[in-house]
C-alpha cells in the first residue's frame, strides 16, 4: 500500500505557483501546512513535539535576514544605481545593452531575491524604453530580447549565492537533516560561480543570435539612462549604509558562518540594522514575504517526515529498480525532471520533492551526497520555458510584449544545453573541488 505520506507530499507541495499573489495564498499555504503537520501527529510517524521543527530551523532565520537586507537595499534604492551604471557602461550597442541587462539580472540575483531583481528592475527598463520611439521600439525584437534577458539573467543569478533563491537554502537544510552534514556560505558560492558565469554567457550569445538587434539608435536611450544618473546625484547616506551592510553580510555569512551558523550571523545582521535605524519594523511587517516564510518552514519539516514514514527509501528503491545502479544515469534522471517541475511549478516545491529522493537514491549507490544537492538546487532555476516559471517571468509576461512562443524557443534550449553542461562541467569542476 501506498504510504499515506507520499499522498501527503505531493499534495502539500503543489501549492500555487509564486506568480500568484503572496497576499491572495498566504492563508492557504500556512493552512495546508499545518494539515501535513497534523495529519503526520495523527498518523504516527511523528511526535507532536516535532512535528514543527522545520519552523525553528537557522535556514528560516537565514531566510528572514536575507529578505531584511533585501528589504534595505530596496527602501533605499541602491539596486536601482547599480542598474543604472551598469547600463549606461554598457549602453552603446544594441547587443552590449542586452549584455548589461543579463549582467545586472545576474549581479543582483546573488544579492536580492530573484523576483524581487526583476521587480524593482523592470520599471527602470520600460521608463529607458518609453524615452526613445516608443511606438517604434516596443515592436522591435530589441525589447523581446531586453526583457527576457532580465528575466533569464536573475533566474541564472539565484544560482550563485544563498541570497538569490530561498531554494538554495532549503536544500542546504534538506540536506543537513538527512545527513547532519553542514554546507557553508562559501562552498556554495565556489561550487556555483562557474556555472553562474557560463550560464549568463549562455544566455547573453543565445539571445543576441535569437533576436534581430539591428538598427535601433541608443542615443535617446543612452540620454535617458544620464539623465536618471544625475537626478540620483551622489551616494545618499541611506545607500551607504545598504551598501555597507550589503558588504558586511556577505563577509559576515563566508567568515563566521560555518562556525556560528548561517541563522545567529543573519540576526546579528538584522539587530544592527534595526539599531541603525537603515530600516524599520514597519518596513519589515508590511514588505516582508511571511508566505514564504511559512512555506519553507513547512518544506523542511516535511523533510523531517519523510525520512521517519520510510517514503524516501521506498520511492529511491523503486526508482533505482527501473533505471539501475549509474549513478551518472540516476543524477541525470533526477536532474532532468527537476528541470521539468521547475516549468510549471514553484522551483522551491520542485527542490523539496526531488531532492530528498536524489539523495536518498545517490547515497544508497554509494555517491557523493552533496553533488545532487547541488545539481536539483541550481537546475531548478532553469524556469525559462513558460511564464508561470517564477514570478520574474510571469512580469516579463505580463508586459504583453514577450509571447509564450519566445520563452518556449528560447528556454528549451537554454534547458536543454544547461542540463548538458551541468551534466559535464558541472560534474567535472565539483570533481575538481574533491565533492565526489
Amino acid at each position: 500500500m501506498t504510504s499515506p505520506v507520499i499522498w501527503l507530499s505531493v499534495e502539500i507541495l503543489t501549492f500555487p505557483t509564486p506568480s500568484t499573489f503572496i497576499s491572495i495564498t498566504f492563508g492557504f499555504k500556512v493552512f495546508r501546512y499545518k494539515i501535513v503537520s497534523n495529519q503526520a501527529v495523527l498518523l504516527d510517524i511523528i511526535p507532536t513535539e516535532d512535528a514543527f521543527l522545520g519552523f525553528a530551523s537557522s535556514t528560516i532565520f537565514f531566510l528572514i535576514g536575507a529578505f531584511i537586507l533585501a528589504l534595505t537595499i530596496e527602501k533605499h534604492g541602491l539596486q536601482k544605481r547599480i542598474a543604472l551604471k551598469i547600463l549606461d557602461r554598457f549602453g552603446d550597442s544594441p547587443k552590449r545593452f542586452i549584455h548589461g541587462i543579463v549582467l545586472i539580472g545576474t549581479f543582483l540575483a546573488m544579492l536580492m531575491p530573484e523576483h524581487g531583481v526583476t521587480a524593482l528592475f523592470l520599471p527602470i527598463l520600460m521608463s529607458v524604453f518609453a524615452q526613445s520611439e516608443k511606438s517604434y521600439i516596443m515592436e522591435t525584437d530589441f525589447v523581446k530580447a531586453s526583457l527576457l534577458a532580465l528575466c533569464y539573467g536573475a533566474s541564472v543569478g539565484s544560482m550563485g549565492t544563498l541570497l538569490g533563491g530561498a531554494r538554495n537554502p532549503l536544500a542546504i537544510a534538506i540536506y543537513h537533516e538527512q545527513t547532519g552534514q553542514h554546507i557553508s556560505f562559501t562552498e556554495w558560492f565556489v561550487a556555483a560561480i562557474p556555472l553562474v558565469l557560463i550560464m549568463s554567457t549562455l544566455v547573453y550569445i543565445l539571445l543576441i543570435n535569437l533576436f534581430d538587434l539591428e538598427d535601433i539608435n541608443m542615443d535617446k536611450i543612452r540620454k535617458k539612462i544620464s539623465e536618471d544618473i544625475t537626478e540620483m546625484g551622489p551616494l545618499s547616506m541611506g545607500e551607504a549604509k545598504a551598501l555597507g551592510f550589503l558588504v558586511s553580510a556577505f563577509i559576515l555569512w563566508a567568515v563566521l558562518g560555518q562556525g556560528l551558523g548561517m541563522g545567529l550571523v543573519a540576526v546579528l545582521l538584522t539587530t544592527f540594522i534595526a539599531m541603525t535605524k537603515t530600516i524599520t519594523w514597519k518596513d519589515v511587517e508590511k514588505r516582508l514575504p511571511w508566505g514564504v516564510i511559512f512555506l519553507y518552514g513547512g518544506a523542511i519539516s516535511l523533510s523531517l517526515i519523510l525520512p521517519e514514514a520510510g517514503t524516501l527509501g521506498y520511492i529511491s528503491e523503486s526508482i533505482l529498480n527501473f533505471i539501475g545502479d549509474n549513478p551518472f544515469l540516476v543524477l541525470a534522471m533526477f536532474a532532468i525532471v527537476a528541470v521539468f517541475l521547475s516549468n510549471v511549478m514553484s522551483n522551491a516545491a520542485t527542490t523539496a520533492v526531488i531532492l530528498p529522493m536524489a539523495l536518498v537514491a545517490m547515497v544508497a549507490l554509494g555517491f557523493s551526497a552533496v553533488v545532487p544537492v547541488y545539481t536539483i538546487a541550481m537546475v531548478s532555476a532553469f524556469a525559462f520555458m513558460f511564464p508561470v516559471g517564477t514570478p520574474g517571468a510571469a512580469m516579463v509576461y505580463n508586459t504583453g510584449y514577450v509571447d509564450i512562443k519566445e520563452f518556449v524557443r528560447a528556454g528549451l534550449i537554454l534547458n536543454l544545453v544547461g542540463i548538458a553542461i551541468f551534466l559535464t562541467i558541472g560534474l567535472g569542476w565539483w570533481r575538481f573541488l574533491g565533492l565526489w
